[in-house]
């Protein structure tokens, strides 16, 4: 059971860090920038994806209410 606890606070550092990571981006849209952007959109999505795919509730990973194509597109709020 705490190996359960250890993994959902894993993965919810992981997601916090992408983020911000995201979130503190440059609007630059040089390669690098436009790579990062893809990077962090990229592990955003797969941890939405697979949370609705095993019903986890996106509130207890952090991405209530978070629209992801914003990470790509622009910096998000």
């Amino acid at each position: 059971m705490s190996q359960q606890i250890d993994y959902q606070i894993l993965l919810q550092e992981v997601i916090k860090t992408a983020r911000e990571a995201a979130q503190q981006s440059s609007e630059t849209d040089s390669p690098f920038e436009r790579g990062l952007k893809a990077a962090y959109y990229d592990i955003l999505d797969v941890a939405k994806t697979q949370a609705e795919i095993m019903e986890v509730p996106l509130t207890e990973i952090g991405l209530d209410g978070v629209e992801i194509a914003d990470y790509i597109t622009s910096k998000a709020a």
